[in-house]
């Protein structure tokens, strides 16, 4: 009998003990729906963290996820669903799980609610999953505009009518509803068809928002992709930010944000993610103090007038301003304010999809990068000089923005 060493023989035995246990490698088929279940492999070897969104969350469970949404929609409680790796057992879960949506992953049928999930469809690669869209004519991504013009795709919900029984003909595994607690979704759910709420409007931040591509990225099971994209977003913000985060205040210029409609202004809240765009870009907000994460209204006139008489910028303008008299238009008072009068006026439309949606609302939304480093060319050129801007435009500066979009799409940053 040969006798080992003590501490050899823990060794040894510790090597046979992990050699024995050792889950073994996921192996998935053509279509990415697991082979020869094993219940001790983990089905999800690349996962995704949440680091700045505070409105979802993720836990993974071998062949299973739990994915949660704090704020589904206003007022709103939280939801969970349940997203099972496809060619492996229906999970055993909690009571608390029990009427959890079911989702077969990674998806093949998806309905878009919202287009900000575009740009992220994109990213992940999952553009030929989309099978519907809300309204086809809203759409500026150039992928997802080309699909939905050259496929069958489903509109539900043209002019304004939320057709119900165009999406239960369908049957799409999801509906991935854009966060607005519409009640003709929980008809589509009672017809068995997994609704989502992608909610990253509800999201203060800019990075939060951005985020939200590694909540799409877990129901194709494209965390890598996610994580790569959402990655060099984070890096490229944080980059731009160091440029100016050590301003004086005295050097930050006082902005407004907000446009007047039906004679009130609606102003963006003091806790919204333009709020802190606005900080990020080194900008001082008009409406800091106020605790709105979302837009709050100004029905006093007068009283936005005299508060905004300070200002050196106004962002987030309205999209009808093409000139001065166009402000004048809307109330006289406004066109009269310092940053009207110097052109400072600055609209976030200048790039548009190919039928003149804007893309600040979906690649603006999945690059927040861009955003800011805009924002920072106007208050701070001479941190970016000859930045062309890519979503913004002024009443008075950049008439020949075309030119500018063009030149952005070639831009191996755009997507």
């Amino acid at each position: 009998m040969i006798r080992l060493h003590r501490g050899l023989t823990i060794l040894v035995a510790m090597w046979a003990f992990t050699g024995a246990t050792a889950a073994a490698e996921p192996k998935f088929d053509a279509d990415g729906c697991a082979v020869d279940f094993d219940p001790q492999t983990d089905y999800f070897p690349t996962k995704s963290d949440v680091a700045f969104s505070d409105n979802f969350s993720v836990e993974y469970s071998g062949h299973f996820k739990v994915v949660t949404v704090a704020r589904p929609f206003p007022g709103g409680a939280a939801e969970r669903y349940i997203l099972v790796q496809c060619g492996t057992p229906e999970p055993a879960l909690e009571p608390d799980l029990a009427a959890a949506p079911r989702i077969t992953i990674p998806v093949r049928s998806l309905f878009v609610g919202s287009t900000s999930e575009n740009p992220a469809l994109v990213a992940i690669g999952a553009v030929d999953a989309v099978t519907g869209v809300a309204q086809k004519d809203l759409i500026a991504t150039p992928e997802i505009l080309a699909h939905v013009q050259s496929d069958a795709t489903v509109q539900y919900h043209g002019a304004g009518v939320f057709d119900v029984e165009a999406v239960v003909a369908a049957a799409p595994d999801v509906l991935m509803a854009g966060g607005s607690g519409e009640p003709e979704l929980q008809r589509i759910a009672a017809a068995g068809i997994p609704v989502v709420n992608f909610a990253d409007w509800q999201d203060s931040s800019p990075l939060g928002r951005a985020e939200w591509v590694k909540f799409l990225g877990l129901f194709f099971n494209a965390e890598q992709k996610a994580n790569a994209a959402f990655d060099e977003v984070t890096k490229q913000y944080q980059t731009a930010q160091a440029l100016v985060v050590d301003v004086e205040s005295a050097d930050r210029p006082l902005v407004l944000s907000g446009q007047p409609f039906g004679g009130i202004f609606f102003a963006a809240g003091g806790r919204s993610f333009v709020a802190q765009f606005i900080k990020d870009a080194g900008g001082t907000y008009l409406f800091a103090d106020d605790t709105s994460t979302g837009s709050f209204q100004i029905g006093d006139l007068e009283r936005l007038i005299v508060a905004a008489r300070e200002a050196d910028v106004w962002i987030q303008a309205s999209m009808n301003y093409r000139s001065l008299a166009d402000i004048a238009d809307d109330d006289p008072r406004l066109a009269e304010l310092p940053a009207a009068k110097n052109g400072a006026v600055w609209i976030p439309d200048a790039l548009k999809g190919s039928n003149g949606g804007v893309e600040f609302y979906e690649l603006g939304t999945m690059r927040p990068d861009l955003v800011l480093m805009d924002l920072i060319s106007i208050f701070h050129p001479e941190k970016l000089p000859g930045r062309q801007r890519v979503f913004y435009r002024s009443i008075t500066l950049d008439q020949d923005s075309a030119k500018a979009v063009e030149r952005h799409i070639k831009n191996p940053l755009y997507h």
